[in-house]
C-alpha cells in the first residue's frame, strides 16, 4: 500500500499547495510514458510548441511564436524569446531538435519514438544508421525547419503531443537519472526526486514564460487503487481525484455535490471484428450487430452516465468531427438489425464470441449485456471470453490469434479526425486489429493529409469516415467522460479531453 493511503496526513504539504491522485507513472520522460498518469506529470513539467484549449481543443501557440507551411511538408518554426528550463538554461531551437533526435534514436528506447516517424530521416535514426534526422535543421536559436517525408496537414496538431517537448542539455548525460528528477520548461518543477509508488512533489515555476500556475505546488499521491483515493478524498486526506471509480459515481454525486465534476474526453470504446473471419466477413452482418446493441441502456445502467452513445468514429470533442456521422447504423433498432442480418446471410453456426480484458471490472458487465442484446435481436447464441489482462488481449490481437469479436478502445494523442481513422484502420497500422483494408478509404485519408487548408482536410476526413462506417470493421460504442471530485480546499478544478487534470488552473482557497 502506498503512503498516500495511510494515516491522517493533511491533504496538502503546505499552504498554497494541493494534493492530487495518480497511479504510478510508467515514465517521466516526455517520449517514454505510456498512460495518462505519466502524461499528467510530464505535461506539468514540460511545455511543447503548442498546447490545446481546455474547452475547444483548438491549437494554442505556447513556446512557438509561429509554425508555418505553404505545402504541409516543409514547416518553419519560430520560437518566442525568453523561455527557460527550470535550471535557467535557455530554451532554443536545438532544445527541440536534439530532444526529438534523442527520442527517435534506437539506443534511447523511447516508447513514443514512432510519433516522429513522418520527419524525413526518421528511419535511419531509428535503425541506428545515424543519430540525426535529415528533416530537422537549426537556423538559429529561435528558428528551425522541419521537413516531412509526406505532406501532412495535421502535423501542427501533433506538435502538441508531450513527446515533442524540449529537453535541456543535461538530459543526455544520464537519461535514467534525469528521469527520476526531470528538468523541464513547464509551469511546475520537481521539488524532489520521484518517490516510486508513493509521491511526486512539484513546486510552481515562478520563472515560467507562459501563464503561471495559481497554486504554489502539487503533491501527486500515488495510489494502487482509486477506490482508496476516493476514501481519502472523503476523509480530507486528498484534494483532487481526477477520475472517480465508475462503481462509486452515484454515491459521489450525492456526497460531493458541487465538488463533483463531469467533462468529456477523447477516449472511445469499440466492438471489433476480424473481418477476414468467415463469421464476420460480411459488412451487412457487422452493421446488423451495431444496430442490435442498445447503447443508451448500457451507458445508463452499467456506466451510470459516464459514457455517451457514439454517433461516429470521431468524438465531438475533436475539432472538425462530423455530427451524427453514423446515423441509424449506431442506433438501436432490433427489427432493422434482424432484417439486415438476414439479408447478409447471417453467421455460420448461428453463434459467435466476444473477447474482452477482465482486468477492467466494468468490461464483464457491459460485454455480457451487449451479448444478450445481440443474441435477442439477431436470434444468435453470443458467448463471451475473458482475457486476464489487457496486455494479453492486445498481444493476441497483434499476433492475429483472435478469431472472435473483441472489445477495444482508443484515446487520441492529438485532436484531429485523422487520429481516429489512420492508426486503427489503415493497412499498415499497428493498431489495425481487424485486418481491415480499403484503398478508397486510405486515398481519402491521404487527400486530407495533403490538404493545404483546414476546411478541405476536414471534408476529406468526413468522407473517409463515411466509407469506414459502411464497412464497419469496428462498431463505435460510446465516448468516455471523466468524473472528478475535489475537496473544499480547492476550486477551479477541470479535466481536459486527454483526461489530464489542468493543475495550473487549480486554486487553493
Amino acid at each position: 500500500m502506498s503512503i498516500a493511503s495511510c494515516g491522517s496526513a493533511p491533504a496538502a504539504g503546505k499552504e498554497g499547495s494541493f494534493s492530487a491522485a495518480i497511479l504510478e507513472p510508467s515514465s517521466l520522460l516526455p517520449a517514454n510514458y505510456s498512460e495518462v498518469y505519466g502524461s499528467q506529470v510530464v505535461s506539468a513539467l514540460f511545455t511543447p510548441l503548442v498546447t490545446f484549449d481546455v474547452k475547444t481543443n483548438q491549437i494554442r501557440l505556447d513556446v512557438a511564436q509561429s509554425i508555418e507551411s505553404d505545402d504541409s511538408k516543409h514547416w518553419k518554426v519560430t520560437l518566442k524569446p525568453g523561455w527557460k528550463f527550470h535550471n535557467g538554461e535557455a530554451v532554443t531551437s536545438r532544445s527541440f531538435v536534439d530532444a526529438w533526435n534523442f527520442a527517435a534514436a534506437k539506443k534511447s528506447a523511447q516508447l513514443n519514438a514512432y510519433v516522429f516517424g513522418d520527419i524525413e530521416g526518421y528511419a535511419d535514426v531509428r535503425s541506428g544508421k545515424t543519430d540525426k534526422m535529415t528533416g530537422l535543421n537549426v537556423i538559429d536559436d529561435l528558428n528551425f525547419e522541419i521537413k516531412l517525408s509526406r505532406a501532412w496537414s495535421q502535423f501542427k496538431q501533433l506538435l502538441g503531443y508531450p513527446a515533442f517537448s524540449p529537453l535541456p542539455s543535461v538530459a543526455y548525460a544520464d537519461p535514467r537519472a534525469f528521469e527520476q528528477r526531470p528538468i523541464g520548461n513547464g509551469p511546475f518543477a520537481m521539488a524532489d526526486a520521484w518517490q516510486h509508488d508513493q509521491l511526486i512533489t512539484l513546486r510552481r515555476n515562478d520563472s515560467y514564460a507562459g501563464v503561471k500556475a495559481k497554486a504554489m505546488g502539487v503533491n501527486f499521491k500515488i495510489y494502487q487503487s482509486f477506490d482508496t483515493a476516493y476514501n481519502d478524498l472523503l476523509a480530507g486526506n486528498l484534494d483532487v481525484l481526477p477520475a472517480v471509480p465508475t462503481a462509486r459515481i452515484t454515491e459521489a454525486k450525492g456526497q460531493l455535490g458541487d465538488r463533483f465534476g463531469e467533462s468529456p474526453s477523447g477516449r472511445m470504446e469499440y466492438l471489433g471484428f476480424p473481418v477476414k473471419s468467415e463469421k464476420f466477413k460480411s459488412a451487412g452482418v457487422r452493421k446488423a450487430v451495431s444496430m442490435a446493441i442498445d447503447r443508451d441502456a448500457i451507458t445508463k445502467a452499467i456506466f451510470r452516465g459516464t459514457r455517451t452513445p457514439a454517433t461516429g468514429f470521431v468524438p465531438p470533442v475533436v475539432p472538425g468531427a462530423a455530427q451524427d456521422a453514423c446515423g441509424t447504423l449506431c442506433r438501436h433498432d432490433a427489427a432493422a438489425a434482424k432484417a439486415a442480418f438476414d439479408e447478409a446471410g447471417g453467421v455460420p453456426g448461428g453463434s459467435f464470441t466476444i473477447g474482452y480484458n477482465s482486468d477492467a471490472p466494468e468490461n464483464k458487465e457491459w460485454v455480457e449485456a451487449a451479448a444478450r442484446q445481440i443474441s435477442k435481436s439477431l436470434g444468435l447464441n453470443v458467448q463471451t471470453k475473458a482475457y486476464p489482462k489487457l496486455a494479453v488481449l492486445l498481444g493476441d490481437l497483434g499476433s492475429g490469434k483472435v478469431d472472435t469479436a473483441f472489445r477495444t478502445a482508443w484515446t487520441f494523442y492529438f485532436p484531429s479526425p485523422e487520429n481516429y481513422l489512420k492508426p486503427l484502420f489503415t493497412q499498415d497500422a499497428g493498431e489495425n486489429f481487424s485486418g481491415y483494408a480499403n484503398d478508397e478509404f486510405e486515398k481519402l485519408l491521404r487527400d486530407g493529409a495533403a490538404a493545404h487548408d483546414t476546411e478541405t482536410a476536414t471534408a476529406k476526413y468526413a468522407e473517409a469516415e463515411k466509407a469506414l462506417l459502411q464497412d464497419m470493421p469496428y462498431v463505435p460504442l460510446w465516448y468516455q467522460g471523466t468524473m472528478s471530485g475535489h475537496s473544499k480546499r480547492v476550486g477551479d478544478v477541470s479535466v481536459d479531453a486527454f483526461r489530464r487534470l489542468r493543475i495550473e488552473s487549480v486554486v487553493v482557497k
